[in-house]
Parts: structure tokens; C-alpha cells; sequence
């Protein structure tokens, strides 16, 4: 082995069973750790109780408004199921509300259709009574004239009873053509 190496390996041999390695460097390590720890007692420990007692401070903020924020979800919970309850209930409403209209509206119709039936028989009932009487007044005025042609033809004529048979005869088959 080289000269170079000997403290090396020197070091890596343990002094004792309790103390391996460097005793010096353990108190040096100690007394360091024992400095920073009281430094940081001295100057942080109060920034580190803050530091928690913001944090539990802000856990039970949280866990609060956690809380509120159930109870908000149930109530909406109750609204919820309550609104589809009153709009179940709206929905048969509605639907009787449809029907009565419907039952109105269908009475409605049926009226109105049997107000136009009656006046469209009306109507009809008219116009045949208006149809007959102008058919009467075109058969009297044909019949009018037949009868004006007729007395021309007897007048021209010397009315004997052969001549009124055959008058008669002649004018009952233009009345029946006609």
C-alpha cells in the first residue's frame, strides 16, 4: 500500500463498536447540530408554530365550510326532490288541464259545426223553395203563352168540335213534351 492511501483507509476503520469512523468529527458534528438546532429554536420555532397554527386554522376553515357546503347539498337535496314531487303533480295537472280544454274545445266545434250543418240546410231549404217557385212562375208564363197560342189558333179558326178535340189533343202533347 501507498503512503498516500494510509489515512484514508484510516478513516474507514472503526474506532469502537459505539463509535465508528472519526470521534473528533462525531463531537464536531454534534456540537453543529446542537448550534443549529438552537438557532432555529431561537429564530424559526415561532415562525413554525405559526406556520401550524395557520395550517389547523385553515384545516377547520376547511373542514366548516366542507360542513356548510354538505348542508347546503342537502337542503338543495330536499328542494330537489320536493320540486320533482310538486312537478310530478304539475304534469297531472297539466294533462287534466289538457284534457278539460280539449273536452271544451272538441263541445266547441261540435257546436259550431252543427250552427253551420243547420245553416247550410237553411240555405238549401231556400234555395229549393226559391227553385220551385221560379220553376212555377217559368211553367205558368210557358203555360201563359201555350194558352195565348192556342186562343190565337182557335180565334183564327171556326171552332167546331173537331177542331176543339184536336186543340186539345195538340196542346196536352206540347205540355207533355215540354
Amino acid at each position: 500500500m501507498s503512503l498516500q492511501l494510509a489515512p484514508v483507509l484510516a478513516a474507514e476503520h472503526p474506532n469502537s463498536f459505539m463509535f465508528p469512523g472519526d470521534v473528533n468529527e462525531m463531537w464536531w458534528n454534534i456540537a453543529a447540530f446542537v448550534i443549529v438546532v438552537a438557532l432555529l429554536y431561537k429564530f424559526g420555532w415561532a415562525a413554525i408554530v405559526k406556520g401550524f397554527r395557520s395550517r389547523t386554522e385553515k384545516i377547520e376553515l376547511e373542514l366548516a365550510a366542507a360542513e356548510a357546503a354538505k348542508a347546503e347539498a342537502a337542503a338543495a337535496s330536499g328542494r330537489i326532490v320536493s320540486a320533482v314531487a310538486n312537478a310530478d303533480e304539475e304534469a297531472a295537472r297539466i294533462v287534466d288541464e289538457a284534457g278539460t280544454t280539449a273536452e271544451a274545445l272538441r263541445v266547441q266545434l261540435r257546436a259550431r259545426a252543427d250552427d253551420e250543418v243547420s245553416e247550410l240546410r237553411r240555405r238549401a231549404a231556400a234555395d229549393i223553395v226559391a227553385s220551385k217557385n221560379q220553376a212555377i212562375a217559368d211553367l205558368q208564363s210557358e203555360v201563359s203563352a201555350l194558352a195565348l197560342g192556342a186562343a190565337e189558333t182557335v180565334v183564327r179558326r171556326n171552332l167546331d168540335a173537331t177542331t176543339h178535340s184536336a186543340l186539345i189533343d195538340d196542346y196536352i202533347d206540347k205540355v207533355g213534351a215540354g
